[in-house]
């Protein structure tokens, strides 16, 4: 009972502050912004403190009592809305043999999003020219933002408007912070166990156009193929054309689905199979 009158009690009051903002911006910012500037600059203003700062502050209030619930079948959103399908895993010996093993098949390295980088990217996206390492946004899984990324970048010239790219994240313990899906990893993975390697795991996607919405808060973002299977198969027949492959197993991980990213008119399709690959040392 308390707790239903709690979650009641956060909703309205996540619902007055979306109310608040909606008024201050109708009624106070918007009057202003158009007795001082014209219409374009009123329209941009708007949108970037919209879709930037207010739409996520109220989805990361929202989400403070409200938790996604869910397998780990996706890597999440900073604001813990499902993102990218998890395709597949590397089992290696350590992370220089992932980097040297992706980089032999073809693959560079994503730089960090900070915002001189970001910055490098959305100049070269508007002015199509070429920038092969750059940056990801930040996805979530095991409760933490991706380990390292990779990148093969198409086109003529090849540009950050269309790119194959792969997320990973290394699976390993954390005492002190215990995630609830960790187990369901371990046990996934009984058969490599028992050797000193590591295993990453990766989130393989394809940018198929430059510009498109994020479902949640209209926030700019890439287009993102559907079917990411054949991205999948896309890094393993890259890896196995540089003879990187030394094994080769398919874990059934679940049942396909069908769920939706976070691009507007995109759902995202997996046949529920995860491609466990080892490399050559």
């Amino acid at each position: 009972m308390i707790g239903t009158f709690l979650r009641l009690l956060w909703r309205l009051f996540v619902g007055v502050i979306a109310i608040a903002l909606a008024y201050i911006t109708v009624f106070l910012f918007y009057p202003y912004l158009r007795n001082h500037f014209s219409l374009l600059i009123t329209f941009v203003v708007l949108y970037v403190l919209t879709a930037y700062f207010g739409l996520p502050f109220l989805v990361r209030l929202w989400k403070l009592v409200i938790r996604p619930k869910h397998l780990p079948h996706y890597a999440v959103s900073r604001d813990g809305w499902s993102s990218d399908p998890v395709n597949i895993a590397i089992v290696c010996r350590d992370e220089a043999q992932l980097r040297r093993a992706m980089e032999q098949a073809g693959w560079h390295i994503a730089d960090k999003p900070t915002l001189r980088n970001m910055l490098h990217e959305g100049w070269a996206i508007l002015f199509n020219q070429s920038y092969p390492t750059a940056p990801f946004s930040r996805l979530f899984l095991l409760g933490r933002k991706q380990d390292i990324g990779f990148q093969i970048q198409t086109g003529n010239p090849p540009t950050p408007r269309h790119r194959h790219h792969i997320r990973f994240w290394q699976l390993q313990s954390e005492p002190e912070k215990p995630h609830q899906h960790l187990t369901f990893w371990e046990n996934l993975f009984q058969l490599f166990s028992g050797r000193k390697q590591q295993i990453w795991i990766g989130t393989a996607t394809h940018d198929v156009s430059p510009f498109a919405l994020r479902i949640q808060n209209l926030q700019i973002t890439h287009k993102i193929d559907a079917e990411t299977n054949k991205e999948r198969d896309f890094v393993i027949d890259t890896l196995t054309k540089a003879k990187r492959v030394k094994r080769l197993e398919v874990i059934a991980a679940g049942d396909p689905i069908t769920f939706r990213g976070q691009t507007l008119g995109v759902s995202i399709v997996t046949d529920g199979r995860l491609p466990v690959v080892e490399l050559k040392h």
